[in-house]
């Protein structure tokens, strides 16, 4: 009788966890007519494979602009409070980030200003450095 086993393949592991609770992303001076408002924050939920540490950034970036699209999707227009967390994972010398971006949106009108960068992105400043000091 012959057995086949599968070869075990190695797990990714937690290298940390890193995350900002939502905050409200305007003042009261802007400019602009809030004319509805979700009765929830939406999130979106998204993995990246990191070639670069600065692929973090790109990624909380990425991972807000997917949620942007899906509350445009459900007739909303501006986010007024953000947060993310990001998990980042190790499987040998492959890294990987899983983003969930956090908002609560919003429908608009009057003198719309840019939207802000996400909040608290100096955080991933910290994996930055561990992951170019750290080998498996």
């Amino acid at each position: 009788m012959r057995m086949w086993f599968r070869r075990r393949e190695v797990p990714w592991e937690v290298v940390g966890h890193k995350g900002v609770q939502p905050i409200p992303m305007y003042d009261e001076d802007d400019e602009f007519n809030i004319l509805r408002v979700a009765p929830s924050e939406m999130s979106c939920q998204f993995s990246y494979d990191l070639h670069d540490p600065k692929d973090m950034q790109n990624a909380v970036q990425t991972a807000r602009y997917h949620l942007m699209l899906h509350i445009t999707g459900r007739s909303y227009n501006m986010l007024l409070s953000e947060g993310w967390r990001v998990t980042i994972m190790r499987k040998g010398k492959k890294y990987r980030a899983d983003v969930v971006y956090t908002g609560l949106p919003a429908y608009i009108t009057g003198k719309v200003t840019p939207q802000p960068s996400p909040p608290f992105m100096d955080v991933l400043e910290f994996y930055r450095r561990d992951m170019c000091s750290s080998s498996p």
